[in-house]
């Protein structure tokens, strides 16, 4: 009696304020989410694989030996991220994927810009980049270039750090900050200077998102000349303190190292599709921040 008292008096409440509607919509999450989860237990170890409905006209091969398909699947991964995606980007735009992994932003990217824009997938891993490309496969994309090469501050071979238990999108340069077993696996590096030069993408790329596991002050530090530009692309960068510490960095070295290269940083408010400044913070457990040079620009273009 006294939890339908309760409950009762909490509906009177959201009426009250006004988030009757929000409230429904979070509850009717938590149930999709406790439902898949439910599934994708069910369904682990018997099936390699599913085919997921990423969004209307976009489909991706999640697998089941992966903590980051659990996580696509079950829930709304990183959504704030891809709602900016599919309001930011116009067709005819060129987006620059760094870390890609199975695609997920690729995906949503590819269709954004259309059949006259591009999307450049970078991914180094062996068996993640076969699933990435797999996913553009399934989805007929012609706009994509994936590559199997990852971007640092030095061009060569290095031995990157590779999850054998289902951390794949942990996989690093640096000690993953998740999982407890892995194999080094040598890959190709590159620097994105290099990169854009050799490909003419000097002032032509409107979107970047660089999440690489604690390495994204290595991949800013080989692309210098190319984001000190006043024509640089919006950023979309992962800051986590773990990650970064164990490359040898600190989230706040990679602020202001943004910083000096021009950049302010902001986060993206899905609900009023604003950007609002985001200062220096103490701690950063896990968050992608978008690092902008013309914030009244992107604005427009998010209302």
């Amino acid at each position: 009696m006294r939890e339908s008292e309760s409950r009762i008096r909490r509906l009177f409440g959201h009426l009250h304020q006004g988030t009757l509607i929000e409230r429904i919509r979070e509850e009717w999450r938590a149930h999709i989410k406790a439902r898949r989860t439910l599934w994708w237990q069910k369904q682990t170890g018997k099936r390699e694989s599913v085919v997921f409905d990423l969004q209307p006209g976009l489909r991706m091969m999640l697998y089941f030996d992966s903590r980051l398909s659990r996580e696509i699947y079950c829930g709304s991964f990183e959504s704030k991220e891809r709602q900016f995606i599919n309001r930011y980007l116009r067709p005819g735009e060129i987006f620059v994927d760094v870390g890609a992994n199975i695609g997920m932003f690729t995906l949503i990217a590819s269709q954004r810009v259309g059949q006259q824009g591009r999307v450049y997938a970078f991914e180094p891993c062996s068996v993640t980049y076969s699933r990435l490309v797999g996913n553009v496969d399934l989805n007929g994309l012609k706009n994509v270039k994936c590559l199997q090469i990852a971007l640092s501050d030095r061009s060569g071979e290095s031995a990157m750090n590779v999850s054998l238990d289902g951390y794949d999108a942990w996989n690093s340069f640096a000690q993953p900050a998740a999982g407890n077993s892995f194999a080094q696996e040598k890959v190709c590096a590159a620097r994105w200077d290099d990169f854009a030069v050799e490909h003419h993408l000097a002032g032509r790329a409107s979107l970047m998102k660089i999440d690489v596991e604690g390495w994204e002050s290595h991949v800013l530090s080989g692309g210098r000349e190319f984001f000190g530009r006043p024509d640089a692309p919006v950023l979309q960068i992962e800051f986590t303190d773990e990650a970064s510490q164990s490359a040898g960095t600190s989230c706040e070295a990679l602020y202001r190292q943004l910083e000096a290269l021009g950049y302010r940083m902001f986060i993206y408010e899905a609900k009023t599709r604003k950007l609002i400044p985001d200062p220096l913070r103490e701690r950063y457990p896990y968050l992608n921040l978008f690092a902008v040079k013309q914030p009244e620009e992107v604005q427009a273009r998010l209302e």
